[in-house]
Parts: structure tokens; sequence; C-alpha cells
């Protein structure tokens, strides 16, 4: 009998999940890599705020570190190796930044960072200004072969989505473009709004509302399937085979943090994901909830790093370019 409730304490035990010596004893601090207003901003308060009731009477307090292609936010969070500080991460960062000739890495990702957990998925759409003498993306690309060097297209960062999707743009529909850097997707949009930038490729949350009011005209999605959203706009794909790439985001930490902060993170935010009110809320905003181990989130970078690496070769992409 000893023996048996013995076995059914333990039994018990696993199925209650493991009980993490960690303890929130601050506030805690969720870096964000792009300015206010935009997507991922979103997310990292909407974690914050789920979060809130969990951390023992702590705030989860959002910090925005904009700039640098998102590794100003990667090297403040790699400097503070304390359980109290998470980072949301661009995933095509971590993945194509290490192999993207001409780049000079400011820190080894690789390194310096964990993963924690993949957050989210986001649709991509190629946005211009409904004025411009194009409407579909074999309009473009006549148009920017017949005026090589007139467009610009918007990017958030060296070695992220939008640079590599825009560098491959030019370079598989045989045109010519400037790219214009810029500090997160809002203001990309609103350089395009104002007529002062011509092409951005948007998370599709951010872009929707303007492309609703007819103040952005949508020209393909980068999505593997047409968006129930937007039926009618097409994808890159079918004009130019292979042509995909929706963007993913995720935590991070500092490597030097102790591994049983890892381990409470990852169970905490996968919590807030699983819980469906929050699932529905990300939804109902065009992002397609993510989450898993460690470990998975790894993965996910490395096989980013080995398909955006084959693009990269195949295009011959390089910083500046």
């Amino acid at each position: 009998m000893r023996l048996r409730r013995l076995v059914l304490a333990l039994v018990a035990l696993s199925l209650a999940g493991p009980a993490w010596a960690e303890t929130v004893t601050r506030d805690v601090r969720i870096i964000v890599p792009f300015a206010p207003g935009g997507t991922v901003d979103l997310l990292g308060r909407m974690l914050a705020e789920a979060l809130a009731p969990r951390l023992n009477g702590r705030n989860a307090v959002v910090e925005n570190r904009s700039g640098g292609g998102t590794f100003i936010a990667m090297q403040a969070a790699a400097a503070a190796p304390d359980g109290h500080t998470l980072a949301l991460s661009a995933t095509a960062i971590l993945a194509t930044a290490p192999v993207l000739p001409g780049f000079t890495m400011p820190m080894d990702t690789d390194r310096d960072l964990v993963p924690v957990t993949s957050l989210i998925r986001v649709p991509m759409v190629l946005v211009g200004r409904p004025d411009a003498p194009y409407r579909t993306l074999p309009e473009l690309i006549a148009y920017g072969r017949a005026h090589p060097g007139k467009l610009n297209i918007g990017n958030s960062g060296l070695g992220g989505q939008t640079h590599l999707l825009a560098a491959r743009l030019g370079h598989e529909g045989g045109f010519a473009m400037e790219q214009i850097q810029y500090r997160g997707g809002t203001p990309a949009l609103l350089d395009i709004l104002a007529g002062n930038a011509d092409l951005y490729f948007s998370l599709l949350p951010e872009s929707l509302p303007f492309i609703r009011d007819g103040r952005l005209r949508p020209i393909v999605f980068v999505s593997t399937e047409r968006n129930p959203t937007l039926p009618d706009v097409p994808l890159a794909r079918e004009i130019l085979p292979g042509f995909t790439g929706d963007v993913g985001y995720g935590l991070v930490m500092a490597a030097a943090t102790p591994p049983g902060w890892i381990g409470f993170w990852n169970a905490e935010i996968n919590r807030v994901m699983n819980d469906q009110a929050f699932r529905r809320r990300l939804e109902d905003r065009q992002v397609l909830p993510m989450n898993g181990t460690a470990a998975a989130y790894r993965e996910e970078i490395a096989h980013d790093r080995r398909v955006w690496g084959e693009v990269i070769r195949a295009a011959s992409i390089r910083a500046g370019s």
C-alpha cells in the first residue's frame, strides 16, 4: 500500500507540471525591438498584461529599443542575464544575419542569446501607393525594368525579412530599387502614405486598415496560400515560383541566464499562448499564434537559416543590396 501511495503521489506530481524554484522578485522587462504602435509592440503589451497576475505583485514593463536592425534590443537582452529580462525576437534576423555576406554582426546571437519559445507567424503583403502606375506584380516588374533605380522600397533592418524580400524581388524581377531602412513597419507605412516612399513588405495587421480605406494598394501576399481577409490579392509565388516568406517572432533571453529561468518563462508564456481568449485576440488581428519548447524554437531558427541561406546565395544578396 505504501508503494502504491508513493507511485500515485509521483504520478500526481508529474501531471501537475514542473515546480520551478525561480520566483519573480522585481519588475520584468519585455524588450521590443521596434517602435511603438506595430504588431510586435502590441504583442509585447498583450503578453505584459497577461503575465501581470502571475508576477507576485510585480509589473511587466514593455521597453521599446528600436533600431540597429533589432540588434540594439538583442544586445540589451544579452547584457541582462537576470531572469527578469526577455526580448521579442525577429526570427528572420536570428536566422539570416549570421549568413548574410557583407553584414557585420554587432554580436554573436547564437552564442549570446538563448531561445525561449516561438510566439507568432504573421502574413506579409507587398503594399504601395494607390496612385502608382502599377496595380499588379507583373505591372510593377515592367515599370521597374523601364525605370531602373526610380523605385524605392522600405525595410525594417538589414538581414531581416523585409530586407531579404525586397532584395529578392529586385533580383527575380530583374529591376533595381533603392532600399530605405526604417525603425519598424509603422514608420515605413507612414512614409508611403505621405508620398515619400513607394513600396514595403508589410505585416498584414499593420497595413490592413490603410488597405481597407484605400490609402494603400495591396499587390501580392508572400504566403503559401491566399489570405481569406483579402482573397482577391494574388500570391507572389503565382508569378515568381517559390517566392514566399511570412515572418515569425519569438522570445529570447541572455545565454548566461540560469537555465531554470528559461524553463520557467517557457512554461509561463506557453500558458498565455494556449489561453483560448488570448489566441482569439491574436487571430482577430490576422496573427497566427505559435508556441512550443525552447528546442523547437531553436530548430525553427535553424530551418529558416537553411532556407534563406539558399535564397541569399542564389540571389547574391548582400548587406546594403
